[in-house]
């Protein structure tokens, strides 16, 4: 698939859309040539009614294409996300789109004003204003209350996990156009892949059933979490959380903004996968700016997890009424009950009075994951733990989650993490 096409698909759409959500700020993406030309707007979401405002003044828009596109040549120059003041005196964010192709696309995100001085904000919206020649007015003419407040030092981070999104649905998609690989390798992650690769269209009031039979590799680990709350396991879902978290501040990105910005894009795609799953999220999204603001005031990762876990906890049913989420808990209470012993379907299903393929049924219809699959991945996630916070043999680790042969285990440990268990030690260990 050609980038523009690409970007103008429904999964980036998806992507942009949830970023918008989650930092408040309407999300763009254009194309800016080698002499700082920017060209139409290939995708975008959200809306700012000053902005709006703004380009229907004379020049206006012209200004705003300009000191946009000037710093999306040097976001790609420096091939990061870079802060900038647009003509108006807002604030605003660039980053290259998609890196590793090199293309000249660029996201911007913005405008918002900075939590360190919102003082500033009407004052450098009056100035420039004037700056366009508009008439001298004791107030700005348009609603200033849509630009979100949101600390500096946070806005980088928001903009590099957008890009780091949109990076994995490219990734995937080049996986997927190759012979060498097969259709199933469109999948970004659990739940989400590209319409072409394999989700059916929605029909309302069913969810979408999912037919890929790849691992969820996302760093959000979206669909996981919300498949453990659904089922009731608050704790799986706490974990996961923190492991998410985790591996980003024990890759050497020590900086809370950035773990900030990791915690919400994990909250985001939990309540998106529960979307899909056809679970209602409406009160979780109605927390939602309040947990954003939380986590901005954030000082440790025991808060970034235990605000995580507020905004999510509408997630989990008062009533175990839908059979596949009760189902996975019971499944899950047994898979870990009996680690590291293997665990066969067909036990489980004799243990559940249940008919093993109801239960993959189930799994597969309201999660998009096999019974395999599901076991799988508490396995790695449980080697994952070993893995960072202890000093064991990888052979040993793979014997305490139920694989007795260290080289499957480590070829199932790279196609869910697409790194090896020593490389993954190296990375992610806690110190």
């Amino acid at each position: 698939m050609k980038a523009v096409a690409f970007l103008r698909s429904e999964d980036v759409g998806r992507v942009l859309e949830r970023a918008s959500r989650a930092s408040g700020m309407p999300a763009a993406i254009h194309h800016v040539d080698d002499s700082a030309h920017e060209g139409a707007k290939v995708a975008g979401t959200g809306h700012c009614t000053a902005c709006a405002y703004v380009a229907k003044q004379p020049g206006g828009a012209a200004a705003c294409k300009v000191s946009r596109a000037r710093n999306s040549q040097y976001a790609l120059k420096v091939r990061k996300p870079s802060t900038f003041l647009c003509h108006m005196g807002f604030a605003c964010v660039s980053a290259p789109a998609l890196p590793s192709a090199d293309q000249g696309f660029v996201l911007t995100m913005g405008p918002y004003c900075p939590a360190e001085a919102p003082e500033l904000l009407m004052t450098d919206a009056m100035r420039g204003l004037v700056a366009l020649g508009h008439a001298e007015m004791p107030f700005f003419p348009a609603a200033l209350t849509d630009i979100n407040h949101l600390r500096s030092d946070n806005v980088p981070a928001l903009a590099e996990w957008t890009v780091d999104a949109i990076e994995a649905l490219w990734r995937s998609e080049a996986g997927a156009a190759s012979p060498a690989h097969g259709a199933d390798n469109g999948r970004d992650r659990l739940g989400e892949m590209p319409a072409a690769n394999g989700i059916e269209k929605p029909v309302r009031g069913r969810p979408r059933r999912l037919r890929s039979k790849l691992p969820d590799t996302s760093p959000y680990r979206g669909a996981e979490i919300a498949a453990a709350l659904a089922s009731g396991d608050q704790t799986l879902a706490r974990t996961l959380v923190k492991t998410a978290i985790a591996e980003l501040d024990a890759a050497g990105e020590r900086q809370l903004a950035a773990r900030r910005a990791r915690s919400i894009a994990i909250v985001s795609a939990t309540l998106e996968a529960a979307e899909r799953a056809g679970n209602d999220a409406t009160r979780a999204w109605d927390q939602f700016a309040a947990f954003v603001n939380a986590a901005q005031q954030a000082t440790a990762d025991t808060d970034l997890v235990k605000f995580a876990m507020a905004v999510l906890s509408p997630l989990v049913p008062r009533r175990k009424s839908d059979k596949a989420d009760n189902i996975l808990a019971e499944v899950d209470a047994i898979v870990m009950g009996c680690m590291p012993e293997t665990v066969q379907l067909s036990e489980i299903a004799q243990r559940l009075g249940k008919h093993p393929t109801a239960i993959t049924h189930h799994l597969q219809r309201k999660y998009g994951v096999s019974f395999s699959q599901y076991v799988a991945r508490l396995r790695i996630d449980k080697a994952k733990e070993l893995l960072r916070r202890t000093r064991l043999g990888i052979g040993e680790v793979a014997t305490r989650v139920g694989i007795s042969d260290q080289s499957n285990f480590t070829k199932q440990f790279r196609k869910f993490e697409g790194l090896s268990p020593v490389q993954y030690r190296e990375q992610y260990r806690t110190h």
